[in-house]
């Protein structure tokens, strides 16, 4: 992973949505691995303000694990699963594999 600590781990959403990036001709990735600062981030650009919202309010819920810890990683790679559904979408293999890569399965 790209960010300082191999742990720190967040959800980001694009404040933008697809037609707004669309429109300055700029990238129109749904789902993203970014870095922010010091974390790495799943970063999802919705298709409308609605889904940004919903994305938004997952992101604003209170962790139940502590920072900075592998069950911090599964838990972002389980927001992000449920972030993806709230949207709507069907995970391609390509993401699916990133969110694999994202959080790891051994404790």
């Amino acid at each position: 992973m790209p960010g300082t600590h191999p742990r720190s781990a967040g959800l980001a959403v694009n404040m933008s949505t697809v037609p707004e990036v669309a429109r300055r001709g700029r990238d129109t990735t749904r789902l993203s691995l970014e870095r922010l600062g010091k974390r790495d981030a799943l970063c999802f650009l919705a298709d409308d303000k609605s889904g940004r919202d919903a994305v938004r309010a997952i992101m604003a819920r209170k962790h139940t694990t502590r920072a900075r810890t592998l069950a911090r990683r599964r838990e972002t790679v389980d927001r992000a699963h449920e972030a993806a559904q709230a949207l709507g979408w069907e995970l391609t293999a390509d993401e699916r594999t990133m969110l694999e890569g994202f959080g790891p399965t051994d404790a």
